[in-house]
C-alpha cells in the first residue's frame, strides 16, 4: 500500500509540475507575445509615421508656431503631443543608421509619454526583420528564438523601450533606468546584453537618437501636463 501510495504521490507531482510549467509557459508566452493597446484597438489602422514625405516636424512647427514659447536670448520652447513626438522618434530613427533599417518592417509605431518618462516602440512581425544586418550574436539569439518556437515569426511582437530621456548634444539619450520591452516583458540594459552577448554600451549606442535639425541647438526636455517640451537656442 505504501508502495503503491508513493507511486500515486509521484505522479501526482510529476502531473503537478509539468502543470505549472506548461501554464507558467503559458504566461510568459502571453506576456511576451501581448500587443499594446494603441494597436490592438485599431490593428492596420495604426501605421507607421511617413517620415518621406512629412518633412521635418520641428521646422515645421517653428515655421507656424504652433506650440512655440520665444524667450530671451534666442531660448524657444517647442510642445510636443504624443503624436507629434512619435513622428519625431520617427524622423530620429530614420536618420540614426543602428536601427533605421528596421523602420520599413514595422507595422505600428508610437510613443506614449507617462508621467517623465517616454515608451516608445514599433509592432513588427519577427521573421520580416533584416536579421543580415544585426550584430552577429543578435542574429544567433534570434535564430534560436525563431527556431525553438517557430510560431514566434507568424505573429506580430511589440518591441519598445521605456525610460526618462534626457537631450544631450543634440541626442535623445536614454538613462540607467531604461527597460527593453518585449510585449509586456521588461528587460533592462544588462537583460538584453546577457541575452544577445552585445556590450551594454553597443545596445544604449543604437538606443540613443539624433533628432532632426531644425536650426536649433537642443539642450533641454520635459514632460510637462503629458506633452514633452523641448527647450533649445535658436540659431
Amino acid at each position: 500500500m505504501r508502495t503503491k501510495q508513493a507511486v500515486v504521490l509521484a505522479l501526482s507531482l510529476v502531473i503537478g509540475l509539468s502543470a505549472g510549467a506548461a501554464a507558467a509557459t503559458a504566461f510568459y508566452w502571453n506576456r511576451a507575445t501581448a500587443l499594446p493597446t494603441w494597436y490592438s484597438t485599431s490593428g492596420a489602422d495604426t501605421v507607421v509615421a511617413d517620415v518621406g514625405s512629412s518633412g521635418n516636424l520641428l521646422e515645421s512647427k517653428l515655421a507656424s508656431g504652433q506650440g512655440v514659447r520665444y524667450g530671451t536670448d534666442n531660448r524657444v520652447e517647442i510642445s510636443l503631443s504624443e503624436a507629434e513626438l512619435t513622428q519625431l522618434l520617427a524622423e530620429g530613427i530614420a536618420q540614426t543608421p543602428q536601427v533605421a533599417q528596421f523602420l520599413p518592417a514595422a507595422d505600428s509605431l508610437n510613443a506614449t509619454i507617462r508621467g517623465d518618462r517616454v515608451a516608445g516602440g514599433i509592432v513588427v512581425n519577427p521573421a520580416d526583420l533584416p536579421t543580415q544586418s544585426l550584430p552577429p550574436q543578435a542574429q544567433q539569439a534570434l535564430d534560436t528564438a525563431l527556431n525553438t518556437v517557430p510560431m514566434l515569426g507568424d505573429r506580430p511582437l511589440y518591441i519598445g523601450i521605456e525610460g526618462s530621456p534626457r537631450i544631450d548634444n543634440g541626442r535623445l539619450v536614454l538613462g540607467n533606468d531604461t527597460r527593453v520591452q518585449i510585449g509586456r516583458v521588461n528587460l533592462s540594459i544588462d537583460d538584453v546584453a546577457r541575452l544577445t552577448g552585445l556590450d551594454p554600451a553597443q545596445i544604449t549606442e543604437r538606443i540613443n537618437l539624433a533628432l532632426p535639425q531644425a536650426g536649433l541647438t537642443l539642450d533641454g526636455l520635459e514632460f510637462v501636463n503629458g506633452e514633452a517640451v523641448l527647450r533649445g537656442v535658436a540659431q
